[in-house]
């Protein structure tokens, strides 16, 4: 559902260079080639353990330009050991062209410690809003067991804007909106699958500005006993407010407050 709904929301915000190719004559667009499917920018290197030898990963461009998947070399192997395909249920809207910066041709391939095991995991970018700061993944793990990297449906399900932090063993995921509303997300591992312990977010209706009128809803949850809780629930007039501290637990006195309806 979480995939469905940014898909859409994508699909009326593409990203600049996008929107810059479409508006411009088909005689400009046809100058804007197909980037090389061998191109140096598309091969990356780097270790996936701290002191371990580097491996090469090259991603992988089909017919159309569109990101196909990414191969994995042993450091001075020639044949890629594993070619990892991209996950099939969202797909960058726009082909690599010869037009891209380093930077943007970058952002395809990053690598993380997703789960704490002390080996670096893929994240292959398989949607990006820029003015949102949105991107999506194909997240793979690294297993030790087959020495081999493994697509996660679980984490890719979840993975936007995904941010580790091993100090507490925890990954962020955070999605803003238009209008300054955005859903924070924060998840802890339970045996092989991501399991959402906390869940900060700001949404509601920009329209009820002004004549005292609050149209947004700042949420908190946590988990407790198992069970996801709301521990607070604050009618906000602006998203430039500023938001008070979520607590762990509810109080006795939090009382859930109407959602705010437009105003008709």
């Amino acid at each position: 559902m979480l995939r469905m709904r940014i898909c859409a929301l994508g699909m009326l915000m593409l990203p600049a260079f996008v929107l810059s190719i479409a508006s411009t004559p088909a005689s400009a667009q046809d100058k804007a080639k197909l980037l090389d499917p061998n191109d140096s920018r598309l091969f990356f290197s780097f270790p996936i353990q701290s002191g371990g030898n580097a491996f090469h990963f090259k991603v992988e461009l089909g017919k159309s330009g569109h990101v196909s998947g990414v191969s994995v070399f042993h450091e001075g192997g020639s044949t890629p050991f594993q070619v990892l395909p991209k996950c099939a249920s969202i797909d960058l809207p726009d082909p690599a062209t010869e037009d891209w910066e380093a930077y943007e041709v970058s952002k395809l391939l990053t690598h993380a410690d997703l789960n704490f095991d002390g080996f670096e995991d893929l994240e292959l970018l398989t949607y990006y809003i820029p003015h949102l700061d949105k991107k999506l993944y194909c997240i793979y793990l690294w297993d030790t067991k087959t020495g081999r990297f493994r697509y996660s449906n679980a984490l890719s399900e979840l993975a936007v804007n995904p941010a580790p932090h091993p100090e507490n063993k925890t990954i962020t995921m955070h999605e803003d909106w238009q209008g300054g509303l955005w859903t924070e997300s924060t998840y802890r591992w339970n045996g092989a699958r991501p399991e959402l312990i906390e869940q900060n977010s700001l949404h509601g209706d920009g329209s009820l500005r002004g004549n005292e009128k609050c149209g947004f809803d700042f949420t908190c949850s946590r988990l407790v006993n198992e069970k996801m809780v709301t521990t607070l629930e604050k009618r906000v007039c602006s998203p430039m407010e500023d938001l008070p501290d979520c607590p762990a637990a509810a109080s006795s006195q939090h009382q859930m407050l109407p959602k705010a309806s437009p105003q008709r």
